[in-house]
């Protein structure tokens, strides 16, 4: 085996140690349901948690340092191919499988709502707290009466989920869920490799693209570890975007279709592609034509799809629902809580107000971002122009989660893998990596501590034992920002 073979193998077993510790560390600090028999993701005391917690942070570092590592070599133009980072991601993924939910709750909320959907109630209408029972008692407080936001496909995959394990498995419903993410996934990677050898040259440009949307560490934790639709959302959108480049306008606009149905940010990937093809018929009348296809297409797409999935219309209005919690990720927010602080100091208003004009501008300005890279979709490639306006629709959105940034990075992983393989992008990601807690939950003194110590070991790992001759690449953000944060 070549010198250079031999370390990118010693990068995936080194991230794999780190899936191992993340995954093990989950059972005593990840996003553990109640109720649950001891031994079977059941609740361990406070010191167990920090124990978790100190194995997670450890984990999430070599994780993180092999994802940099490879990237530097793939950047670098190593001889890195596509077989040995899909071997990486693979063996980085599966060992989170079987673990507890990691860094959210929010696949509870699926779960429940595919449980009322089942009972032939409107998930549009009702929260789990209609539902009640385990399922919706392990949902968080603040969502127990709010009605989902998500496309009817999402609902209707957490149905189909229920349904096979039962309203009293939490945890075989969990990983039924978990199981559906991984399918996201792999539809993800498919197409991946797909969209970046049509997008240009093979080789380095599709492993590029696998490193930087399918390996990267939120994909890891949030997509496969916290079970998000975002999975499934994004595989359709990957797939989608493929059969637009490969001239199938038909069957992207029914996949697009799809994503949308799942949740609702994939429309921006739909106009963009569709601006692209119809951009490129010769003649305002064929180009009149091919619109009027696409949207009719789209149009039955999605009327066959909400009457299939039997839950209406309703998920066209709570798409806001979100938008009820503040987020600190969320700049429109955090610009609303400053002038704020100033309105009410200097009595030019209430702090409310300065909130809800701050985000309202947020909204506007994403949405005026959407609406200039559809019209730039032609020039620009649909792949990055989605990616870009998602990018600033996420940065300027009234709430945004760490797991957001994904709905950008995926398409520019096919085109651009290059500016997200720079230090500033990939210190991003770990820094969106290392923000949110196993639990979902903000930090105590205890487990910011523990944190900190965990990716410290590590960290002093990650440099002791590094190849000689060669300095490795890390990142300056493997301390935690949640061990700095004073508790809530």
């Amino acid at each position: 085996m070549s010198a250079a073979g031999s370390t990118v193998r010693a990068e995936v077993l080194l991230g794999t140690l780190g899936s191992v510790l993340l995954g093990a560390g989950g059972w005593g600090s990840g996003a553990l349901p109640r109720g649950v028999p001891d031994g079977l993701w059941g609740r361990p005391g406070e010191a167990l948690q920090c124990v978790g917690v100190a194995v997670s942070y450890a984990g999430l570092v070599l994780l993180m340092a092999a994802w940099w590592r490879l990237g530097t070599r793939v950047a670098d133009g190593a001889a890195v191919g596509w077989r040995p980072l899909r071997t990486a991601l693979w063996c980085w993924a599966l060992p989170l499988v079987p673990g507890p939910l990691l860094g959210s709750s929010d696949a509870y909320s699926y779960l429940a709502q595919g449980a009322l959907a089942g009972r032939g109630r409107d998930v549009y209408a009702l929260g789990p707290a209609a539902l009640g029972g385990p399922l919706a008692a392990n949902v968080p407080g603040m969502w127990h009466d709010a009605p989902a936001p998500y496309g009817p496909l999402s609902v209707a995959a957490a149905r189909a989920v229920v349904a096979v394990t039962g309203e009293h498995h939490v945890v075989a419903a969990a990983l039924g869920l978990r199981l559906v993410a991984v399918a996201g996934l792999a539809l993800l990677v498919w197409a991946l490799r797909r969209l970046a050898e049509a997008s240009g040259p093979g080789g380095a440009g599709a492993a590029g693209a696998l490193w930087a949307g399918a390996l990267n560490p939120l994909v890891l934790l949030h997509l496969v570890g916290g079970a998000h639709n975002e999975a499934l959302m994004l595989g359709l959108m990957a797939a989608g975007l493929l059969a637009f480049r490969r001239g199938r306008w038909g069957v992207g606009t029914v996949v697009l279709t799809a994503a949308v149905l799942v949740k609702a940010p994939a429309v921006v990937a739909l106009l963009c592609a569709a601006a692209v093809t119809v951009a490129g018929r010769d003649g305002g009348w064929r180009r009149v034509r091919r619109a009027a296809g696409i949207a009719g297409v789209a149009a039955l797409a999605l009327a066959a799809g909400v009457a299939g999935c039997g839950q209406g219309w309703g998920w066209l209005w709570t798409l806001r629902t979100p938008a009820e919690v503040h987020t600190l990720l969320s700049l429109s927010t955090d610009t609303g809580r400053l002038l704020g602080w100033a309105a009410q100091g200097l009595g030019w208003g209430t702090a409310a107000g300065a909130m809800t004009a701050a985000r309202l501008a947020g909204l506007l300005v994403g949405l005026g971002a959407v609406g200039y890279w559809v019209r730039c979709a032609p020039q620009a490639g649909a792949e990055r122009a989605t990616g870009v306006a998602l990018l600033v629709l996420v940065a300027a959105a009234p709430v945004a989660q760490p797991w957001y940034a994904l709905w950008a990075v995926v398409p520019l992983a096919a085109v651009s893998w290059r500016r997200l393989a720079g230090r500033g992008a990939r210190a991003a990601v770990v820094g969106l990596t290392l923000v949110v807690m196993p639990s979902g939950q903000g930090p105590t003194w205890a487990s910011g501590l523990a944190a900190a110590a965990g990716a410290a070991v590590a960290l002093a790992a990650v440099v002791r034992w590094a190849p000689k001759g060669r300095p490795v690449p890390v990142p300056d953000a493997v301390v935690p920002r949640a061990a700095a944060k004073a508790p809530r």
